[in-house]
């Protein structure tokens, strides 16, 4: 039976978001991939929920050495929702994960104030900023040591411990933006309450940590550049970290822990979901499927030898096993951590490592045929042992350095002068076709679906074999072997593009390239600017108002009201507009009729997947 204060506040917080809103309802998912087709690759997942409630965003793997945090997330993105709506980002840190490190590029927690100037990890931390923006509340599981204690009880439970605890940077705070008090310890202390209930040993049973982030005397106050200061502070939500104790003994226990603590925070914020499974079977490896050039592909299992011919393009195409995600093949030599998907010429004998996670799960050979034979073939390898899981990896971890755009050719000598110059560019933007003059900037609101069209020559057609490239995107389906012509191909330049190929590495300017070969013929930009709302006008019973950014406003609950104009700064358009109210989707265009629930939501404007901005609606 819960405790008396418990209840209560959980029935405040399910009477808050209970009520339904008079727009589209959609339940079921979202799968995202950004920087799909490369190493860095980041899923999301978005579950709606059958009726409307809060967002509540959970992150997993932001440290490479905290299984319990990224696994645990895992599970969660596979559940149903009755209420409410989840945000899942299981592995942001996926190299660090492969490594079993805290950090490849330093502590990715720590880099959330400030710019990041060209930082490796600018563009992870950039999208966890902008998913926040869209939830509610914020959690970040995690592993820390021993077991956090307010007061010293052992070499492994005291204060400076970080274990089994549940972590904010203050007990209350005031957000000045909108007013609103959030209530840290309030929240922490229920959920530590709830949790307990469940943990019969001593030990491992919760506690509410305060780093007191923002006082002069806090021991923490490294903690101001976390994701959870940040989500606080900058976005106005909730926002906690989890940690469970590395000593705890086994991974099950850990994730076990670790989904009690952040159920109890959905509960408690009206979130109603059907529960994450905790069956932590052994990651198991089947067999990697591997394509030898044009040959068909070749099952190879663990511990097989694949022969092929030298220089034949090798792609490792898929790994097959009990689990979907967090798998990584890497190439013995190449450079890089993971080359799953990534075609590469076989030049000398070699290994891949297949690893779950950081778990190594298998391993297989790669060989040169005898001169004359080009059919690849499988053989024993019984002088190279199989790698297990659980077997440190001695493959190589150079990564190769970042390739950036070309600098138009300033001559063009030989037979290439008689041929038509490239004295334009069309690109489909949103469905309107617009032109970039060689040397000028295309500029689109991030979110916009640019596709490559064509050239304008002067004086003849281009030569045979000249490329249409967009920098910074490789199209899904080219991403086992790109040739650079992405015609045809359309990008969203809110998830498809990589900042690190981007002019200076800043994720701003791309070039649209003419290419023959390694010669550039001729270069435009594509300029992607980030949309900021700057006004949503309503109109309530025939009066109009105008909200700015972050604006607030009381209507009647029950009322109904139109959403008639959204502006957005530096005259950018919403060239795929798209709504929530509460995190709930709305029709794409306007005018909206709606009604006004019974809970304060925030009527957030979209393009594409970028959030360019919010107003608050409050009940009165």
């Amino acid at each position: 039976m819960l405790p008396a204060r418990l209840a209560a506040l959980t029935a405040a917080m399910l009477l808050f978001f209970s009520a339904p809103l008079a727009a589209r309802e959609k339940t079921g998912r979202q799968h995202l991939v950004y920087w799909a087709g490369t190493p860095r690759a980041v899923e999301v997942f978005k579950i709606f929920g059958r009726e409307p409630g809060p967002t509540v965003m959970i992150l997993g793997g932001i440290h490479g050495d905290e299984p319990g945090g990224y696994v645990s997330a895992d599970l969660y993105t596979g559940v149903t929702l009755k209420r409410g709506n989840l945000i899942v980002l299981p592995r942001v840190n996926q190299e660090s994960i492969v490594r079993f490190k805290r950090g490849i590029a330093g502590d990715m927690n720590r880099k959330f104030q400030g710019d990041l100037g060209r930082d490796p990890e600018r563009e992870f931390v950039e999208l966890i900023k902008s998913l926040m923006e869209e939830s509610d509340l914020f959690l970040n599981l995690h592993e820390g040591s021993g077991y956090y204690r307010p007061a010293y009880e052992s070499e492994m439970a005291n204060p400076n411990r970080y274990g089994q605890s549940v972590i904010a940077d203050t007990d209350a705070y005031v957000h000045e933006p909108t007013g609103r008090v959030i209530h840290l310890a309030r929240y922490a202390e229920e959920v530590v309450a709830r949790v307990n209930l469940e943990i019969t040993i001593p030990l491992q049973r919760f506690h509410f940590m305060n780093t007191k982030t923002a006082a002069s005397d806090s021991p923490y106050q490294e903690q101001s550049g976390s994701a959870t200061y940040y989500a606080l502070t900058r976005v106005g939500i909730p926002a906690f970290g989890v940690e469970v104790s590395k000593q705890l003994p086994n991974l099950e226990l850990k994730v076990h822990h670790l989904n009690l603590a952040t159920t109890a925070f959905l509960d408690i914020f009206g979130v109603e979901m059907d529960r994450p499974s905790r069956l932590l079977p052994p990651p198991r490896l089947d067999y990697a499927l591997i394509q030898a050039g044009d040959h068909p592909p070749v099952a190879v299992t663990d511990g097989q030898t694949l022969m092929a011919a030298p220089g034949e393009t090798i792609t490792v195409l898929e790994m097959a096993g009990n689990y979907e995600r967090g798998l990584t093949a890497e190439v013995e030599g190449l450079g890089g951590w993971n080359h799953l998907g990534r075609p590469f010429d076989l030049t000398r004998p070699t290994a891949v490592t297949l690893r779950k996670d950081h778990q190594v799960i298998g391993g297989l050979r790669l060989e040169l045929l005898p001169e004359g034979e080009t059919a690849p073939r499988l053989r024993p390898a019984p002088s190279w042992p199989a790698l297990r899981a659980g077997e440190p990896a001695s493959l190589a971890s150079t990564e190769t350095p970042p390739v950036t755009a070309e600098e138009p050719a300033s001559t063009i000598g030989g037979s290439l002068a008689a041929v038509g110059r490239v004295t334009g560019f069309l690109v489909d933007v949103d469905g309107r076709t617009l032109e970039a003059a060689p040397g000028g900037t295309l500029v689109v609101a991030a979110g916009a679906l640019v596709t490559m069209k064509d050239f304008k020559t002067e004086g003849g057609e281009p030569p045979p074999g000249v490329v249409m490239n967009l920098r910074g995107f490789v199209p899904t389906e080219k991403a086992a072997k790109n040739d650079g012509e992405d015609r045809g191909f359309p990008a969203d330049t809110g998830r498809d593009m990589m900042p690190r190929f981007s002019k200076g590495g800043l994720g701003r300017d791309y070039a649209i390239n003419a290419e023959l070969g390694r010669t550039v013929l001729a270069s435009c930009t594509l300029r992607i600017v980030k949309p900021k709302l700057e006004s949503v006008t309503l109109v309530v019973d025939g009066k109009t108002r105008v909200l700015p950014l972050g604006g607030r406003t009381l209507l009647p609950e029950g009322a109904s009201f139109t959403v008639t104009e959204i502006k957005l700064a530096d005259n950018l358009v919403l060239g795929r507009p798209a709504y929530t109210l509460g995190g709930r989707p709305l029709a794409a265009e306007l005018p909206l009729n709606l009604t006004m629930p019974s809970f304060a939501a925030n009527l957030a404007v979209f393009n594409g997947e970028v959030l360019a901005g919010k107003v608050t609606l409050a009940p009165r």
